[in-house]
């Protein structure tokens, strides 16, 4: 082929007993990919290392379909597959969707009622707060929750006896769960009253 000019002429010479050949170097044949005669030498296949796919190394469940690929067939994950384990059709994993929360905050955030008058410090975040004034005008507590009132004291005048403008009643009756002070029969007639000594008309 040298002597077409379809490749580069040998660089040595050797010996073959009776007449000298030409010869590619040990250089030539490494460049050009001939041995020492200038032929062709057929590489090598190539060694790939690589990884294959999780299923194969069992981190993963194998695909449950398959995919034509136009001139060969790919493993891939079905649908359910890929919602259950959380993968691509091809089982790369993909990230999750940012969950949403929903949540409604305090009535003041919507204008139901009026906003806090203070912070408080929560060791990491500071929360809104209602000020002394705030909780007792309006009935809540620092966070704002409705507080229970406290019992209202009842100012009423006690009997006619309790107060000393008659005479106490001279008998007691079984209410039936309670006793009640009674007027007699005899207190009645004479004092003009009814049993729980309120005046009678004639």
């Amino acid at each position: 082929a040298w002597t077409r000019g379809e490749i580069e002429a040998p660089g040595a010479t050797k010996d073959m007993g009776g007449w000298t050949a030409r010869v590619y170097t040990a250089e030539q044949q490494a460049r050009l990919g001939v041995d020492e005669e200038g032929k062709k030498v057929a590489e090598a296949p190539r060694r790939v290392q690589a990884v294959g796919p999780a299923w194969t190394r069992g981190e993963i469940e194998a695909p449950g379909a398959t995919k034509d690929m136009g001139g060969w067939t790919a493993g891939v994950y079905t649908a359910e597959q890929q919602a259950r384990l959380g993968v691509d059709e091809e089982g790369k994993k993909v990230a999750e969707a940012p969950r949403r929360v929903q949540a409604v905050g305090p009535s003041w955030t919507l204008g139901l009622a009026e906003a806090p008058g203070a912070t408080k410090d929560m060791g990491g975040w500071t929360a809104r707060v209602y000020t002394a004034e705030q909780q007792a005008r309006l009935g809540v507590d620092e966070e704002g929750k409705k507080v229970a009132e406290s019992p209202r004291r009842v100012q009423a005048v006690g009997p006619a006896w309790t107060r000393g403008e008659i005479e106490a009643p001279g008998a007691t009756k079984d209410m039936g769960g309670w006793t009640a002070s009674v007027y007699t029969a005899e207190q009645q007639a004479r004092l003009g009253v009814d049993e729980g000594g309120k005046k009678v008309t004639e």
